[in-house]
């Protein structure tokens, strides 16, 4: 199977990610298309994306977790996804708290004591072609939040793209 394109992109204003803070520490978007035959329902397309993640992510994360629960900072536990079909504010879709939803978009995230982030997945249509867009912004609380972000913001700039494509290899494609 074609390996999909993931495309850095700037930072689309309107989105509910990119309005989330007053001030933004960091920031950035990716988009891809959507295979003609998948389904392109935000729900479908959000769960395919982050409700589930390559083994090599999730491994990340225990190692991620184990290292910061020593700090006393959140961590992503077993999250599964919970909540409804259709995805409202207040539900959870893996490690991430959905806090508000457009016919297009839904804004997820999550806060802590150092630092705050929001992931804005919209799904549209350009020229014919539906697209998915990953926003992602945080907003440091602390010095801690710019000493944790400084190595992961390497890893973040994988790990979204190679969520984009699990989610294309294997859910989307499935029909």
């Amino acid at each position: 199977m074609r390996q999909p394109h993931v495309q850095k992109i700037d930072l689309p204003n309107a989105t509910l990610a990119a309005q989330a803070f007053s001030q933004i520490d960091y920031a950035d978007a990716y988009r891809m298309r959507l295979p003609a035959s998948a389904p392109n329902d935000l729900d479908t397309v959000a769960h395919a994306a982050l409700g589930t993640a390559p083994r090599w992510i999730t491994l990340l994360m225990r190692i991620r977790d184990r290292l910061v629960g020593m700090l006393g900072l959140k961590t992503a536990g077993r999250s599964a996804w919970r909540g409804h079909r259709h995805l409202q504010a207040g539900d959870q879709l893996g490690i991430f708290r959905v806090f508000d939803r457009r016919a297009n978009e839904l804004l997820l995230g999550e806060d802590d004591r150092h630092l705050d982030f929001r992931i804005s997945m919209l799904v549209c249509d350009d020229q014919g072609a539906n697209w998915v867009i990953i926003v992602t912004v945080v907003r440091f609380n602390s010095w801690l939040g710019r000493a944790y972000f400084l190595p992961v913001r390497p890893f973040h700039k994988l790990i979204v793209p190679a969520m984009m494509r699990n989610a294309y290899q294997h859910y989307l494609n499935q029909q």
